[in-house]
């Protein structure tokens, strides 16, 4: 009878420490960035830190992935050869996507997209085919 109880002592601790180890299992790319499965990624952080800190050379869009508006304005972009980064805000989470909202805010205060930093302090907000080119392309046809 002892022995009995004994074993299942012993299978019931083997059941659970299987299954801690299988709930606490990363895979190599998440012990690296420290996330574990169920975490959502928080988009790119150098493309964060830059959204923050709006400094470059090329035009920042900050967008949605579900906005048309977006998806016309990177069209447009492309067919003119424009080199420009995008920051989608909907790949962020939490504080990370409210910190990028409040900073579109300062350049855009209705807060609407695409919202789009010029080099050099302008900003086009919204699909303005007239604007970009303008603030964008040159009479040569060669990107800004």
């Amino acid at each position: 009878m002892n022995s009995t109880v004994a074993i299942i002592a012993a299978v019931v601790v083997v059941i659970v420490l299987i299954a801690v180890l299988v709930l606490r299992k990363k895979t190599p790319s998440d012990e690296k960035s420290g996330k574990t499965k169920d975490e959502k990624p928080q988009g790119d952080q150098k493309l964060y830190a830059l959204g923050m800190n709006p400094v470059s050379e090329k035009p920042i869009m900050y967008a949605l992935t579900t906005c048309q508006h977006c998806k016309n304005t990177r069209k447009f972009l492309d067919a003119n050869n424009v080199d420009y980064i995008v920051i989608y805000l909907d790949e962020y989470s939490g504080s990370q996507r409210s910190d990028l909202m409040e900073k579109v805010r300062t350049y855009n205060p209705r807060g609407t997209f695409p919202t789009i930093l010029v080099p050099g302090g302008k900003v086009i907000v919204g699909f303005r085919k007239q604007l970009m080119q303008e603030a964008l392309i040159h009479d040569t046809g060669t990107t800004a």
